[in-house]
């Protein structure tokens, strides 16, 4: 790999974003061919792509935010192709392997919809268990009265949430179980807790996954193409 780096590298380690520099080099790099042969039609749907995605809806507009990272027109065509050459790159390099990357982290990408109970005495966490699960209260209602969370001012709803933002004490429960499932009081960070898997939200193989994980996929590669070229200039 033949890439140039001219700017001061100790300069921008020192402002903490020689990687930053580095990875935008590369991305450029792998992704030329692609920024070359962008055609006009092309270039109008990368303009009207991003003016959606950023909630822009006038020339105006644009202009005030090209005025507020400092960029001119042409600096900021340079941008937003070089975002949509990158994804597409990355789209093509890793097609045949995107199948199995989504299988495996399928779990990470669902959502959890589920309910909690958090009080501090067993005692009472088991008198509220009972209570729920022989139907003389309702989950929410116990949750609104007796939780010493915040959750309890949603009835102990929580979600939805992706699985690894969730404590493992608790997705480790929630991964095994089935919807409106309901566990005995555990103890979870010194509190009783009540829970309740109430929804998985099943995340789809769909476009908008595929290119998610692709841009996953190339930020490793761009990590790894980092620490080679960190390496190799520590060893010069």
């Amino acid at each position: 790999m033949d890439i140039e780096f001219k700017s001061n590298n100790k300069e921008l380690a020192q402002y903490g974003i020689l990687d930053i520099y580095i990875k935008n080099k590369l991305k450029n790099f792998y992704s030329k061919n692609i920024q070359k042969s962008i055609n006009p039609k092309q270039q109008e749907i990368i303009i009207n792509d991003w003016k959606k995605k950023n909630s822009i809806k006038s020339i105006s507009e644009l202009d005030d935010w090209l005025n507020t990272y400092n960029l001119n027109f042409a600096q900021w065509i340079q941008l937003i192709n070089s975002d949509y050459s990158w994804a597409s790159w990355c789209m093509n390099r890793y097609k045949g392997e995107l199948l199995n990357y989504y299988n495996s982290k399928k779990i990470e990408l669902d959502m959890f919809i589920y309910s909690m109970i958090k009080v501090s005495n067993k005692e009472l966490a088991d008198e509220l268990y009972l209570r729920i699960k022989e139907k003389e209260s309702t989950f929410e209602e116990i949750a609104y009265e007796f939780s010493e969370g915040i959750e309890k001012y949603t009835g102990g709803y929580i979600g939805p949430i992706s699985i690894k933002n969730i404590d493992t004490s608790i997705s480790s429960l929630l991964k095994i179980g089935d919807e409106n499932q309901i566990w005995k009081p555990k103890l979870i960070n010194k509190s009783w807790n009540i829970l309740k898997l109430n929804k998985i939200l099943h995340s789809k193989f769909n476009s908008q996954i595929k290119l998610k994980l692709a841009l996953e996929l190339g930020d490793k590669l761009l990590n790894e193409k980092f620490h080679e070229i960190q390496t190799k200039n520590k060893n010069k």
